[in-house]
C-alpha cells in the first residue's frame, strides 16, 4: 500500500503548530497546508497530515492527550480552594482581604493570611563583645517577633470580624507569620501551602515607598508560579460590583492556552465577559486574526459559558490602546501572561507596571508561563 499523505485534521493555525509539535515530538512526521489561504485574507485553516502508516499511532495519542487535557481542565478549576494574602497592616492590605472574601465565597475556598516581618541582623563583633550582643540581639529579636505576632492577631480578629458583618462568616481564615525576606517567604509559603491563587494590595498613586507589600509585588511575578491578583488601593471593595469585563491581553503564545483554562477557573464563579485582545502592529493584521479565531475556540471548549469576545487592537502605543480600552469597556479586571522578553517585557515593563498598579483602580491579574 502507497504510504500517502492523509489530512488526521483541520484547526487553527495556532492550534494546528501545537498538534504538529506533540506529534513530532512522538516521532510522527507531520506536515501544514493552509486552506484556501489568498492574499489580503486569512487561512480558513490548516491541514495537519501525515502518512497513512502514522494514523493508527496518531489518533490513539489524540485520544490519550485529549483525555489529559481534559482532567487538567478540570482539576484547574479544582485548585482554586486555596488563597494566600500577604499583608503589611495597611489599608490596601485589608482592602485586598476583602477581595479576597468575596473570591472565596464564590469558589468555595479558604484564606490563609500571611505576615512577614524582617529581623535586621547585626555585623561581626569583636569576640570580647560577642555573648553581650548576643544576649541584647536574642531579646530584641523575640520583642520584633513578639510585636509582629500581636500585630497580625489583631489584623486577623478584625478580617474575621468584617467578614461576618459582611456574610462571610462561613469563610475559614488562618494565617501565619514568617521572618525573613518578604518575596522568598511568600514564595516558599506559597509551595507549601499551594494556593490557587495570591492575592494581596498594592499602593496608589503618592504613597510612600514605605510599605512590604507595594514594593514586593514586582519581584513576586518571578518568584512562584501561582496566579498573582494585585488590588490597587484605589479599587473599591464592593460586593454589588463583582467583577463583569474582564480582558486578557495576548500575544498568541502556546502558554495562554495555560493561563486561558486557570482564568476561567478563578472566574467561574462569576457572571463575567471576557475580552481578549491584541495589539496589532502593521502587516500582522491577516496572521493575527488567525490566531485569535484559534483562541476564540479554545475560549468556548474551555468554558462554554462564560461569554468571549476576541478583538485585534491596531497602533503602534500597545499600553495607550490597551488603556483606552480598559476605559471604553468598564473594564473591573486586566490579566495576562508573565512571560520573559515578551509581553510583560514590551508592554508592562517596570516602570508602566507601577503606573497601571500605583495609579489605576483596575486589578490586575498576572499568569507566569
Amino acid at each position: 500500500m502507497e504510504d500517502r499523505l492523509i489530512t488526521l485534521a483541520t484547526d487553527h493555525y495556532t492550534a494546528a503548530e501545537v498538534l504538529k509539535a506533540k506529534l513530532e515530538g512522538a516521532g510522527i512526521a507531520c506536515f501544514l497546508k493552509h486552506v484556501h489561504l489568498i492574499q489580503g485574507a486569512a487561512a480558513e485553516g490548516v491541514q495537519i497530515q501525515i502518512r497513512t502508516s502514522d494514523v493508527e499511532k496518531a489518533l490513539r495519542l489524540m485520544a490519550e492527550w485529549k483525555a489529559e487535557q481534559e482532567e487538567a481542565e478540570k482539576k484547574d478549576i479544582r485548585l482554586i480552594r486555596r488563597i494566600l494574602v500577604p499583608v503589611d497592616f495597611s489599608g490596601y492590605s485589608k482592602n485586598a482581604c476583602l477581595y479576597a472574601l468575596n473570591l472565596a465565597s464564590k469558589l468555595q475556598a479558604e484564606i490563609k493570611i500571611l505576615h512577614v516581618y524582617y529581623a535586621p541582623i547585626v555585623d561581626l563583633v569583636p569576640i570580647t563583645d560577642a555573648y553581650s550582643i548576643q544576649v541584647d540581639m536574642d531579646i530584641n529579636l523575640r520583642e520584633i517577633e513578639g510585636i509582629a505576632r500581636k500585630n497580625l492577631l489583631e489584623f486577623v480578629d478584625g478580617i474575621r470580624s468584617a467578614a461576618r458583618e459582611k456574610g462571610f462568616g462561613h469563610i475559614k481564615i488562618g494565617y501565619s507569620l514568617r521572618e525573613g525576606i518578604p518575596e522568598d517567604q511568600i514564595a516558599q509559603v506559597a509551595h507549601n501551602y499551594k494556593p490557587g491563587i495570591i492575592v494581596l494590595g498594592t499602593k496608589g498613586k503618592g504613597e510612600q515607598n514605605s510599605d512590604i507589600v507595594g514594593s514586593v509585588v514586582y519581584r513576586l511575578f518571578d518568584k512562584t508560579r501561582v496566579p498573582v491578583l494585585a488590588i490597587p488601593q484605589h479599587s473599591v471593595y464592593d460586593t454589588s460590583a463583582d467583577v463583569k469585563n474582564i480582558v486578557y491581553a495576548t500575544d498568541f503564545d502556546e502558554s495562554d492556552y495555560v493561563a486561558i483554562r486557570r482564568l476561567m477557573g478563578i472566574v467561574s464563579g462569576f457572571n463575567v465577559r471576557i475580552f481578549c485582545v491584541h495589539v496589532s502592529k502593521d502587516g500582522q493584521k491577516t496572521w493575527d486574526q488567525v490566531k485569535m479565531d484559534a483562541l476564540k475556540d479554545y475560549f468556548g471548549q474551555v468554558h462554554a459559558g462564560i461569554k468571549v469576545e476576541c478583538q485585534l487592537l491596531e497602533g503602534d502605543d500597545t499600553v495607550g490602546q490597551l488603556e483606552e480600552f480598559t476605559k471604553a469597556r468598564k473594564i473591573d479586571l486586566i490579566a495576562l501572561t508573565n512571560r520573559k522578553r515578551n509581553l510583560i517585557a514590551r508592554l508592562f515593563n517596570p516602570g508602566l507596571t507601577r503606573k497601571l498598579i500605583h495609579q489605576s483602580s483596575i486589578p490586575l491579574l498576572v499568569f507566569r508561563a
